[in-house]
């Protein structure tokens, strides 16, 4: 079990009282404002010492109150991600990245060198932390906790003071950070986008108690989680190889699947090499035979994998070649298309709706 957790703290006019356990490997801990999330994850971290509780990571036990175990924040192996990254001022990019024990070590070794190369660091490293934008001091406070070499790695809303573009990014590194570093993580957010792309395993928050608990797209068929659910801006955040480049059409040609290719705009990216894209499920039209003139450049065949009704919305699962995309519709839309599990249908996307990231 990655996270086995039982608690019970009492505020002035707030109490945490909720029993969890999950297997992860991300756990997405969602909720309106006010109901607890935060709170939740200082006392993990151990930042407070709750009344009553139990915490275990992994089977280690970091906490059993009152009169048992009590470990302190340092010696967690825990690492703390909040919305502000709280950089320090007066060292370099450098100075914050090997701030904790063992980490200068890190940094220099093999897993020094993926954490750079995921986060897209490396150029930044004798910067100071001043001037940098707030994507960048954002990579940098994930890079830091990372290279503390955290059993588990908390993360508090780290995308709510960012732009939409910047939390694009953001989202798309955690979640090379999910797939390529293999670090579990307990993340705090209130958009329903970031769980569905990040989350295995969700718990919805409300005044201090667990009100729901399971995948995301389950939870988020429920009225008390769509009390705070918005679809909006739902995004296929994608890993794919370049192919090659069209400089005269203006587009660059990832590859999606065998014999597939995705036409995204034009970028400098070495042929062979991968980059990081992302684009709006609302920003996909379904058709169920290849459209004719049309000036969207990408028209993939696709399977329908899924169909999940959210709210007002349809999420509808997609098989594109060796990748899932999700599209959202009206209700209407995929009931006049005739839409369920299996059908063949063909997935338009503009080339001005994917965004290169990073």
């Amino acid at each position: 079990m990655m996270l086995e957790l039982r608690v019970r703290h009492r505020f002035r006019d707030f109490s945490l009282e909720l029993e969890l356990a999950t297997s992860g490997p991300v756990l997405g801990v969602f909720g309106a404002s006010g109901s607890g999330k935060t709170t939740l994850l200082h006392t993990i971290a151990g930042l407070l010492r709750p009344d009553e509780g139990r915490i275990a990571v992994r089977g280690r036990e970091l906490c059993a109150r009152p009169g048992g175990t009590w470990l302190p924040p340092e010696r967690r192996r825990l690492a703390l991600v909040t919305q502000d990254p709280l950089l320090f001022p007066n060292r370099s990019v450098r100075g914050n990245l090997t701030f904790a024990p063992g980490a200068a070590e890190r940094l220099d070794g093999a897993a020094g060198e993926r954490v750079l190369e995921v986060l897209r660091i490396a150029r930044l490293l004798e910067r100071g932390v001043a001037h940098l934008s707030g994507g960048e001091s954002q990579r940098v406070a994930l890079g830091r906790a990372l290279l503390a070499d955290p059993e588990l790695l908390l993360l508090d809303e780290p995308t709510s003071a960012l732009d939409a573009e910047l939390s694009r990014d953001v989202l798309g590194l955690l979640l090379q950070v999910k797939r390529e570093l293999g670090v579990p993580m307990v993340f705090v957010t209130h958009r329903a986008a970031e769980l569905l792309a990040l989350a295995d395993d969700c718990a919805v928050l409300e005044a201090g108690r667990l009100v729901a608990q399971g995948t995301p797209i389950e939870v988020l068929k429920r009225p008390r989680a769509l009390g705070v659910a918005s679809l909006t801006g739902i995004d296929n955040l994608l890993r794919l190889p370049v192919l090659r480049h069209d400089e005269d059409g203006g587009v660059t040609f990832l590859g999606i699947g065998p014999e597939l290719s995705l036409a995204a705009p034009l970028c400098n990216a070495q042929p062979g090499s991968r980059i990081d894209v992302g684009f709006h499920a609302d920003e996909i039209l379904l058709c169920l035979e290849a459209p004719a003139g049309l000036s969207a450049r990408n028209a993939l065949p696709c399977e329908v994998s899924s169909l999940d009704r959210v709210g007002h919305d349809v999420l509808v699962g997609l098989r594109v070649g060796d990748t899932t995309l999700r599209a959202r519709l009206t209700p209407a839309a995929a009931r006049e298309l005739g839409l369920s599990v299996g059908i063949r249908a063909v997935a338009v996307v503009k080339t001005a709706s994917i965004h290169l990231l990073g």
